[in-house]
């Protein structure tokens, strides 16, 4: 069965691409554990902050590529523990708006000081981190364009 995997170098690429993405959001996990935050809960309050334009659960979505039903779960617990706050939008009855509260960007801020993941990133080069960042967003662009998407919609590199 191992000598399978190993000779679909396409899928072996693939895996080794997800295993290292899942070993980053472990150490971005484990280091938020403190603060009593997920990598996903923190990527929110840094997109909520970056976003200059009215913030719905709809828009995080589609700049984190998941499910909308997913980020909306996240929203109410991140509302719990006081990080943002949902409020209807006047305008339009049916549309929420997301806003951090002072907790919410104070744990921003100290997320931010988190190093693990660059850690780990640190151990390559200069000459490396400049080609794994082409890399990734050639990956990033093919992607956008085989999900008819414009990768100009994100606001990540």
């Amino acid at each position: 069965m191992a000598q399978q995997i190993t000779e679909d170098e396409d899928y072996a690429l693939q895996t080794c691409l997800l295993g290292v993405a899942n070993i980053l959001i472990k150490v971005r996990e484990r280091e938020l554990l403190s603060q009593r935050l997920s990598a996903t809960a923190a990527d929110i309050l840094f997109l909520v902050n970056a976003m200059e334009e009215e913030v719905t659960p709809t828009k995080i979505s589609r700049m984190m590529l998941r499910e909308l039903a997913a980020i909306t779960r996240i929203l109410v617990h991140m509302e719990t523990q006081g990080l943002i706050k949902r409020t209807k939008n006047l305008e339009r009855k049916n549309q929420v708006r997301i806003t951090l509260t002072a907790k919410g960007e104070d744990a921003r801020t100290h997320a931010m000081k988190k190093q693990g993941a660059t850690g780990i990133i640190s151990t390559l080069s200069d000459a490396q981190q400049k080609q794994l960042k082409e890399t990734l967003i050639a990956l990033k662009e093919a992607g956008m364009k085989e999900l008819h998407l414009s990768p100009k919609a994100l606001i990540w590199p």
